[in-house]
């Protein structure tokens, strides 16, 4: 049986961003979008695209690391000083590399060696980050990588 890879080169691009920055283990990847449901209530905003998030490991720490989870909004807002929340009125990766439905692999590791092979395997340069868009279908969730395009590879 052939199982094919559903890979794509895409865009993404949102306006009237909530950005929300926090340092925690792989394990706990779901924290920050508890925390940005809870901000969508206390400040009467509404979410109007997917949440997603990034991860840049720690150097000496394969588990854990810095998450920056992203909530698209409605409106522009006015956020406070703070380290960890910010407003953007924009987010936008040109190309990406794009794995559909991610989530029916074992894990992100997984996932994201197989976006590495098929861009090594089509010669297409990518970095080490990586976006994770979470898709709510019917109760569920679909998980889709971006992998910012950084050119062709001479």
């Amino acid at each position: 049986m052939i199982i094919m890879i559903k890979m794509e080169v895409r865009s993404l691009q949102f306006n009237h961003v909530v950005v929300y920055r926090t340092r925690s283990t792989k394990e706990n990847w779901q924290k920050g979008i508890h925390f940005l449901e809870e901000l969508e209530l206390e400040r009467s905003i509404y979410k109007n695209g997917p949440v997603f998030f990034s991860f840049d490991q720690d150097t000496d720490k394969a588990d854990f690391g810095e998450f920056t989870y992203y909530m698209p909004i409605n409106t522009d807002i006015e956020i406070e000083k703070s380290t960890e929340i910010e407003y953007i009125d924009t987010f936008s990766l040109e190309q990406a590399l794009v794995y559909r439905q991610a989530d029916q692999e074992l894990d992100f590791t997984t996932a994201i060696q197989k976006i590495r092979d098929y861009s090594k395997k089509e010669k297409i340069h990518i970095g080490d980050r990586y976006f994770c868009v979470l898709l709510p279908v019917y109760g569920d969730i679909i998980i889709d990588l971006y992998v910012p395009i950084g050119g062709e590879i001479a």
